[in-house]
């Protein structure tokens, strides 16, 4: 038994080693010598080396075409009334900003909700002021959880 192992063992091996070399390929000391090239040094100005690489970055990233969404813009008003802030409540929709006043005891005059949250801070109470509109500046929810305040002011031409 241990000699047909051996046998087969040995048969196997001189397939292998057959079929390695009947497949045959060049060896690279046969292989003709190449002649050595020179090395070159190529100059090139900012102006074309920036070409070439938008060159290739065209070639490798296809170009974006731009898109142009555009959104309803709010109707022109004029200057007078942007500045005006109106507070606004769920029942009876916007009021002027005097109606704080019987929120909010001794507050004095201001004009801005910003205004108002300032005051506020320099009473000592903590005030935030969150843009809740779509777009900037438009809605303003100032909050002062020590009074348990939370009031929402809109520019003029936002309320109905």
């Amino acid at each position: 038994m241990q000699v047909s192992f051996r046998i087969t063992g040995l048969l196997t091996g001189l397939l292998l080693l057959t079929g390695v070399a009947w497949a045959g390929g060049v060896d690279p000391r046969d292989q003709p010598t190449s002649e050595s090239v020179a090395p070159v040094k190529v100059t090139a100005s900012p102006a074309q080396t920036a070409a070439a690489v938008k060159q290739a970055r065209r070639a490798v990233a296809p170009a974006v075409e731009e898109v142009r969404v555009s959104r309803p813009q709010p109707k022109a008003v004029p200057a007078a009334v942007k500045t005006d802030w109106l507070l606004g409540t769920r029942t009876t929709g916007c009021k002027p900003l005097s109606e704080v006043s019987r929120t909010v005891k001794n507050i004095g005059r201001f004009e801005t909700p910003r205004e108002f949250a300032r005051q506020m801070q320099q009473r000592g109470y903590q005030a935030f002021v969150l843009d809740i509109g779509d777009a900037r500046d438009r809605v303003l929810r100032v909050k002062v959880p020590d009074q348990n305040l939370d009031l929402t002011f809109s520019r003029a031409e936002m309320c109905r």
